[in-house]
């Protein structure tokens, strides 16, 4: 029941967001507008001028671009079909050949031409505009039927163009801003789920959780990317420069979040489920405690003034959990199943590090490198870092190239 709820909630929330009523108005408005203007054209047959609205339909995309390059390629799929129909048409009246005969032809031809993919949207009218011709236009007193059809569904085009860019050219920065804190919040509950299955385990709400936050992460990925597009070929999308580049950041981060999530997951839930009975119960609690802190940390807000003090407390929180682990002398194997989890938990806390404060990309000082701790090696200080429980990347690459 609860699963029926929160469909309802996504199609209401998708269905009837201020986005979607304003592409419906506008659409409503340019059919109407397509409508009474074919009336006015030359050289067309106002019998067919229910084509206008429907080109209209046709390219009503949410943004500029999409409309526009819907629109392109509309006009090239139809004017093919409407050559191959009138074509198919003249051979059938020149040789007296059986109608069904073009028929099958002009299908045939029409479904194969729809494989060209830089038709686009193009691809799915060629063939239907190309049986309209060949069945319409062969009717007495239709001979005008293809360059009406091809006027008047270029005129419902160009009008839902002209729509939307002229009033209120959507952009789409501030939604899928939402989403990706939406993301953000799945992903974070999601850690403490696994938190919770480090003490208590239970794999089957672990899957549910996964099922959900890859599910999430498809759908953010679609909103930004449309997003980026509602900003091309419109006037208003110069003035959000910094909306479109903070949402690619925040996209990229969340891609590292559930990546190196989904991969903890894994190790804890799925692969080596031996795992975590052979951790000591104090390792255990470390673990676990690791998690909740990085959890917290994906639950923060980039602009959050705590952000930087929860990336110090998960980094401490990794720390506390390396120190647990056993040092005794073990299998390579067993070695960096040890390791594993920490490395993913690493990667938690290193794709929010870039909007702290002391980030390099964020402008403040620059946190210590790699190569800063192998310039210092070098200068004589000792390398404390060198146990590759405090840097189990290391210990991994170690073991890899022991391998070989």
């Amino acid at each position: 029941m609860a699963h029926v709820r929160a469909n309802l909630r996504d199609w209401r929330d998708t269905a009837f967001n201020r986005h979607r009523m304003l592409l419906a108005a506008k659409t409503a408005v340019a059919a109407a507008i397509a409508w009474a203007i074919v009336p006015l054209l030359p050289f067309v047959n106002n019998e067919y001028s229910y084509y206008a609205p429907f080109g209209v339909l046709v390219v009503m995309y949410p943004t500029v671009a999409a409309t526009a390059r819907t629109g392109g390629q509309t006009l090239l799929g139809l004017a093919i079909g409407i050559g191959l129909g009138v074509g198919a048409l003249g051979a059938t009246e020149a040789f007296d050949i059986p109608p069904v005969i073009p028929l099958a032809t002009v299908v045939a031809i029409g479904v194969l031409l729809g494989g060209i993919r830089h038709l686009g949207a193009g691809r799915d009218i060629l063939a239907v505009a190309a049986v309209f011709v060949l069945l319409l236009a062969g009717q007495a007193g239709a001979d005008d039927y293809p360059l009406s059809y091809l006027v008047t569904m270029g005129v419902g085009v160009v009008v839902g163009l002209a729509v939307n860019l002229i009033v209120v050219p959507p952009l789409y920065f501030q939604w899928a801003g939402g989403k990706l804190s939406t993301l953000r919040d799945t992903a974070g509950n999601f850690l403490e789920t696994l938190a919770d299955h480090v003490e208590e385990p239970d794999p089957a709400q672990v899957d549910a959780a996964l099922s959900h936050l890859d599910a999430m992460i498809d759908e953010v990925r679609r909103e930004v990317t449309e997003a980026e597009d509602s900003a091309r070929a419109n006037p208003r999308g110069r003035r959000h420069q910094r909306e479109r580049e903070e949402n690619a950041q925040r996209l990229q981060s969340m891609e590292l979040t559930v990546a190196a999530t989904r991969d903890l997951a894994e190790v804890v839930a799925g692969r080596h489920p031996a795992a975590l009975q052979a951790m000591s119960d104090e390792t255990k609690s470390c673990f676990a405690e690791a998690i909740r802190a990085c959890a917290t940390l994906t639950n923060t807000a980039i602009d959050d003034e705590r952000l930087d003090e929860r990336v110090g407390e998960a980094s401490r929180a990794l720390e506390r959990y390396l120190g647990t682990l056993p040092t005794t002398t073990v299998s390579s194997s067993t070695k960096a199943q040890r390791i594993e989890p920490a490395i993913f938990l690493r990667r938690l806390i290193d794709a929010s590090t870039p909007f702290a404060s002391d980030s390099p990309s964020s402008g403040g000082d620059r946190a210590p490198s790699r190569s800063d701790e192998g310039d210092h090696h070098a200068a004589g200080r000792p390398d404390e870092d060198d146990d590759p429980r405090r840097h189990p990347e290391r210990g991994e690459e170690r073991e890899a190239h022991q391998r070989e």
